[in-house]
């Protein structure tokens, strides 16, 4: 079998699952046999038999979550590092947490079930950050009672949202990052090295700008020609932000933003069908549903599956050794896809 072929049979994206503090080698509980493609994260039975990876350091870490299936508000976050799955637990009162950020010095943010003591309707979800084997709840924009948390930098800066609106939290204390100018409510997705933040914007019309801010403020991105719509998902340490956006006839396609100006990704050639930037890594390669933008080339990664065998999907974020984090169905395991060895372009 080619390399070529191997690549249609493996494309798609891993799910990831464990048990409360816990962690368990990687090689006792692959499902797929190693591949240079592609590698299974595999998961932690018997309490958790799938998983999804949402983020992916420079350095290799995985962050997601693990799925109890048939058990609402079971899910635990995980880390895997070093080839173990490790179960992230849960805020003291709570049963439920998923991760979504991880840095290269194995800092994870995401959110985590909040209970009030001796309330137990009193429910809500907060941002939390993880390090060392211990889950912080680092609370919300007051008034508020819920928060997330998105990303997570080397200088352990996190971005998110609480209360319809962004935040930056930073040495102990969250900051309100407002609206843009006539916005009603807002979110930060991603964050780099230099502490540039990116998001949207949401109007009382319904409609969403994104969104860079910086030291001087929050900065309008606007959207493609006749759009009314975009969401900035990623930014990479060049300044360079990829996301969304909708067009005249209201089909969303994806974007680059550089330099002050924004690039239809989808109206270049082979780009037909690529409608979300999911994430940007240093070297431009960028990440899309089902499909990858590099060097001027689209490459899928979600191609069909002749030999019946498994499918990588889910993409959901890329490092800058071209390192993709999605899941591998049909196990619905958390996984690595390796970039560098695609070859396919789109047609």
């Amino acid at each position: 079998m080619t390399l070529t072929s191997v690549a249609r049979t493996l494309l798609g994206v891993i799910l990831v699952c464990g048990t409360c503090s816990r962690s368990i080698a990687q090689s006792e509980l692959s499902a797929v046999p190693e591949h240079p493609l592609v590698k299974d994260l595999g998961s932690l039975p018997p309490t958790y038999t799938r998983s999804q990876a949402y983020a992916i350091s420079n350095s290799g870490l995985i962050a997601g979550s693990l799925i109890q299936v048939g058990h609402d508000e079971a899910n635990h976050g995980f880390l895997y590092r070093n080839g173990q799955m490790i179960d992230l637990g849960t805020l003291p009162t709570g049963t439920f947490s998923e991760a979504y950020g991880v840095n290269d010095r194995g800092q994870v943010v995401g959110r985590a079930l909040y209970v009030t003591p001796g309330l137990p309707l009193d429910r809500f979800f907060h941002a939390f950050l993880w390090e060392k084997g211990i889950m912080k709840d680092i609370g919300t924009l007051l008034p508020s009672n819920t928060a997330i948390a998105y990303a997570i930098n080397n200088s352990s800066q996190v971005v998110g949202e609480s209360g319809g609106h962004a935040f930056l939290y930073e040495q102990g204390m969250m900051k309100d990052l407002g609206t843009l100018p006539g916005g009603s409510s807002s979110a930060a997705y991603a964050i780099n090295q230099a502490g540039e933040i990116v998001g949207q914007t949401t109007y009382s019309d319904g409609s969403m700008h994104a969104f860079l801010y910086r030291d001087d403020g929050m900065h309008d991105l606007g959207t493609l020609p006749g759009g009314r719509n975009s969401i900035a998902r990623s930014i990479n340490n060049r300044g360079q932000i990829v996301g969304t956006s909708t067009v005249t006839d209201g089909n969303s396609h994806a974007f680059l933003y550089e330099n002050g100006q924004m690039t239809d990704l989808a109206a270049l050639p082979g780009g037909t069908n690529f409608s979300d930037a999911k994430s940007i890594n240093d070297p431009g390669q960028i990440l899309g549903v089902g499909m990858l933008f590099d060097n001027g080339k689209f490459i899928s990664i979600s191609l069909p599956n002749p030999l019946g065998q498994v499918t990588f999907a889910f993409a959901a974020a890329i490092n800058d050794s071209g390192e993709i984090a999605g899941v591998l169905l049909p196990d619905y395991h958390a996984a690595v896809l390796n970039s560098d060895l695609l070859t396919d372009e789109h047609p």
